[in-house]
């Protein structure tokens, strides 16, 4: 028999411990967080996550939030403490300012040349790199000239659309008779300049004056990737083979051959049906 004065106790401390555990988990919900944002769910690896106000999905995963499974390995994204996201595969370090997935295109900066521009004649052609990946630099873009110690300027000064370039302190590169010049597309430079350029996405009124500034907002990419959408259609979820890096679409019954659910072609009987055609007998004309 329960004794009539001990339940009371039992439920004070059932209420105190409850009480304890919702301000944990109340508290808990409060912090706030640099850190990159988990996918929604667990079961759901490859759910969208966030770097600061910037989505990550298909065909990008954030490294340490995502499996290497959820994007190609071009695409692959870090997220530092500050909330910032960073192409991680790529030889010069280009910050992502937005990702229009509708569109198929992306905003980056070099992040290495936005506090100056001593250093574009060392690195002639700063988007070299990209041409490696499944990426092509937008035509929306525009030229951003760098012409290097023009050496034929004593017969008449240069055009008022060039601005002198002025380098941070402490850089060894010579801006003798150097400039930037805002171009929609490609012109012939005199002047026997050294010539450098980059993309970008530039904005009304810009000119080369803005060179600082044009390089901080960045250019933007067109990139290629196969259709997601199609595959979450089906009743699949999308995936990357990380061996080969290539697109699979995953089924319920499998990977299907090819990127919906419900492709799957019957090997056995297509197995069958080209050694009925192999060795079926022909008739008078070779048929």
């Amino acid at each position: 028999m329960m004794h009539p004065f001990r339940a009371p106790a039992a439920a004070a401390v059932l209420c105190s411990t409850t009480l304890l555990l919702a301000a944990v988990l109340a508290t808990d919900a409060t912090i706030n967080t640099t850190t990159p944002s988990l996918p929604s769910s667990s079961s759901s690896p490859c759910a969208p996550a966030t770097c600061g106000g910037l989505r990550i999905e298909y065909p990008f995963w954030l490294g340490g939030t995502h499996p290497p499974e959820c994007g190609y390995r071009a695409f692959q994204v870090t997220c530092d403490g500050n909330g910032t996201a960073f192409l991680e595969n790529s030889f010069w370090k280009y910050q992502i300012l937005d990702i229009y997935y509708d569109d198929s295109t992306f905003r980056l900066a070099n992040h290495d040349l936005s506090d100056g521009t001593c250093d574009v004649e060392v690195r002639v052609n700063a988007t070299s790199d990209l041409g490696l990946a499944p990426f092509a630099i937008s035509r929306t873009n525009q030229r951003l000239y760098f012409l290097y110690n023009c050496t034929d300027l004593r017969a008449r000064p240069p055009p008022r659309s060039w601005a002198p370039v002025n380098c941070t302190k402490g850089s060894n590169v010579s801006t003798f008779n150097s400039f930037a010049l805002l171009a929609g597309g490609y012109r012939p430079v005199p002047g026997n300049c050294r010539v450098s350029m980059m993309p970008v996405l530039g904005y009304p009124g810009a000119a080369g004056k803005d060179y600082r500034q044009l390089m901080k907002g960045g250019f933007l990419l067109d990139y290629a990737a196969d259709d997601c959408a199609a595959c979450k259609e089906s009743g699949g979820r999308c995936r990357i083979d990380t061996d080969y890096d290539i697109f699979q679409c995953h089924c319920s019954d499998g990977v299907a051959d090819l990127i919906v659910c419900g492709s799957r072609i019957d090997t056995r009987r297509a197995s069958l049906s080209m050694t009925y055609k192999m060795y079926r007998p022909m008739d008078s004309y070779g048929r």
